[in-house]
């Protein structure tokens, strides 16, 4: 199993109300569902961070940065070699534009990240 994991910050300026009604929009609910279908995902979750104080308490122990706001993940049962091509494909291309625009008007994508991991 390989995995597409993207791993988002809010934006300093949009407060966690806020992120949590974008979170849950019927908006990103469809983009997160069309972009599956159409890199041929076999699986996809979204899931907001909680804010909680064990995890004001990790942060402290660690001494890391803030955790992510909420992450998107994509799971594949084959390999995922042919991405290109999937996006070489206008239809696909234009909904990652859209992804990517929807995403950047509550999400820091500086400070956001993806990658691909295994199992």
């Amino acid at each position: 199993m390989i995995r597409f994991i993207s791993c988002l910050r809010r934006k300093t300026e949009i407060s966690q109300a806020e992120f949590q009604r974008f979170w849950e929009s019927d908006e990103l609910d469809s983009l997160v569902m069309r972009l599956a279908e159409a890199i041929g995902a076999d699986h996809y979750t979204k899931k907001r961070t909680l804010v909680v104080d064990a995890n004001v308490q990790i942060q402290r122990i660690r001494g890391g940065a803030d955790p992510f706001d909420g992450i998107i993940e994509y799971w594949f049962s084959g390999p995922v070699a042919g991405l290109e091509e999937i996006f070489a494909i206008d239809a696909n291309r234009e909904l990652m534009e859209q992804m990517t625009a929807c995403q950047s008007r509550y999400s820091d994508l500086s400070r956001s990240c993806g990658f691909f991991t295994e199992g």
